[in-house]
């Protein structure tokens, strides 16, 4: 075969393949289309979010005890080292006022220790007391989600805030989502079982239930179904598997049972390592 031939196979080759590519990136556009080397498959990044309730608690013993560290707290310790090993990142979500301590009186001493970690350790609003919050009147609940942000961004840091949040007994009206909104919070996680939650109407949250991937847009915000509570799950393995398909899961417990339930808590990270979930806040979730 002449040079001119052998040039012109050539061509005709790479037009070829020119043009598959082209009809690939085509097909990305307009079909949104994923296509993945032989042998590969798509993959939907899945996502879980792990958070401790009425933590409190935790800032108190820092707080009586004088600790040279945050990590120094048994509960801190231990979730530090599940982030060293496994990569976890976790939420803790905080009264205002447990007894006589209020997050006001968290010192400054330890700010940078908690902006240091603040990319998987994060505070949230939890709410005012240990007291039932329904009946609460809006001005109360902005006066102190107000006062407990305040007071997290003056002992934590701005980038410690929490976006997704779980309020105490899963109560909040209309205008408390709303004002929640305004300040920044994206997504608010539901009751760990087919109940009301929020400002949710009945048909709302039962299509939230219902839903694939366990999430509602609603009032311009985000509500997430909590999955799994490790204190009610005498088989953590088998309550994960059960959710072995979901895009997303939520696990919590509270920091006044969680010795008692820190070896569940490690074994469902290890199974959601050996699943390829990520670690999330959600916050940033990607579609």
């Amino acid at each position: 075969m002449g040079t001119r031939n052998v040039r012109r196979v050539k061509n005709h080759i790479r037009g070829s393949v020119i043009f598959c590519v082209a009809a690939v990136f085509c097909a990305v556009a307009v079909l949104g289309v994923v296509f993945l080397p032989l042998g590969g498959r798509k993959r939907v990044e899945r996502q879980a979010h792990i958070s401790i309730d009425d933590t409190t608690e935790i800032l108190l013993d820092i707080y009586r005890q004088e600790y040279d560290s945050i990590f120094d707290n048994e509960v801190l310790g231990r979730l530090q080292y599940l982030h060293e090993e496994y990569g976890i990142v976790v939420t803790l979500y905080v009264y205002a006022q447990l007894d006589e301590f209020s997050v006001w009186n968290m010192p400054l001493s330890y700010k940078a220790e908690f902006q240091e970690n603040a990319d998987w350790l994060k505070i949230g609003f939890h709410s005012m007391t240990e007291d039932n919050p329904k009946g609460s009147s809006l001005f109360d609940f902005m006066e102190c989600y107000e006062r407990v942000e305040t007071a997290i961004k003056r002992f934590a840091g701005e980038e410690t805030i929490a976006h997704v949040l779980r309020l105490h007994y899963w109560y909040a009206t209309d205008g408390m989502v709303t004002y929640l909104r305004q300040r920044g919070v994206t997504g608010l996680l539901c009751y760990d079982g087919e109940a009301a939650s929020y400002n949710l109407r009945e048909e709302q949250w039962e299509k939230l239930y219902r839903s694939r991937d366990g999430i509602l847009e609603a009032n311009r915000i985000t509500y997430y179904v909590t999955d799994i509570r490790l204190e009610n799950e005498d088989d953590i393995e088998t309550a994960l598997e059960a959710h072995q398909k979901d895009r997303i899961i939520v696990i919590f417990t509270h920091a006044w049972c969680f010795e008692e339930n820190y070896d569940k808590l490690e074994a469902a990270v290890k199974w959601l390592v050996q699943e390829e979930y990520q670690f999330s806040f959600l916050e940033n979730m990607t579609e």
